[in-house]
């Protein structure tokens, strides 16, 4: 299961039962990284259809399968995307 969670000033990444703890800058460099991963080429024979990521200065590493890809970037999706209410308010 993954699930990416704000704190009180931290993000929180639990990504199979390892929890890893995010500052904001940590999280945008996340971001960058993971948006930069081109999906579609993991759909080509010449690809093995794994990622690995390094976190927080390389004390974190993920080993990313194509559907761990998928939802994390839905995940950073719906973080940064601000609900309708919020834009209303």
């Amino acid at each position: 299961m993954i699930s990416l969670t704000k704190t009180s000033n931290k993000y929180l990444l639990n990504f199979h039962e390892k929890e890893i703890l995010l500052n904001f800058c940590e999280l945008l460099k996340f971001r960058n990284r993971i948006e930069s991963i081109h999906i579609d080429a993991h759909f080509y024979n010449d690809h093995s259809g794994i990622e690995i990521v390094t976190l927080c200065n390389r004390q974190h590493i993920l080993i990313l399968e194509t559907t761990d890809i998928v939802v994390i970037k839905k995940k950073l999706q719906q973080l940064f995307t601000p609900l309708e209410t919020e834009i209303v308010s």
